[in-house]
């Protein structure tokens, strides 16, 4: 008895899980016509050209990883992409870079009044720049966020 329930069991699960037996459904040629019809062996591509899309990029990238190691085509790109950025570098004049160079040398005597704790020196350096340089104003605006440091920082004594 028990034989014949797992042979029911089995016949069961054969047809819940719809599996195609030829006993089932009449014959091979069946079983053979039902398969072409079904959508999802339909739509399988015949070849890998069909499957991916394969542009001008995809195949240059297949030759250079087959001609040059992989290393070296990173080297070149990142010395391509350094190349790009210089051209995106502010270039300087030697007039303007000399009037760079004072401005360092009047700034730096104003922070040396700082570090001796002379806090109206250094103010009175720092704006003594901004006229000096108000047609630059990325180096005036230096001056001035010095000044307000200067004064939000430095011990306020009482006269």
């Amino acid at each position: 008895m028990a034989d014949r329930k797992t042979v029911k069991k089995k016949k069961d699960e054969k047809e819940e899980l719809n599996i195609i037996t030829p006993e089932k459904d009449g014959g091979v040629e069946n079983i053979i016509e039902e398969l072409k019809d079904r959508e999802k062996f339909i739509n399988v591509p015949k070849t890998l050209l069909k499957k991916e899309e394969w542009g001008m990029l995809t195949v240059l990238n297949l030759l250079l990883a087959g001609i040059f190691p992989a290393y070296f085509v990173n080297i070149l790109l990142i010395s391509f992409f350094t190349e790009v950025g210089h051209l995106f570098t502010t270039h300087i004049t030697e007039v303007e870079r000399k009037r760079l160079m004072e401005f360092e040398k009047e700034f730096s005597a104003g922070y040396e009044f700082e570090k001796k704790e002379m806090w109206q020196d250094a103010v009175r350096v720092y704006e003594s720049i901004i006229p000096k340089y108000k047609d630059n104003p990325k180096i005036a605006a230096i001056a001035i966020q010095r000044i307000d440091f200067v004064e939000k920082n430095s011990p306020r004594r009482e006269t």
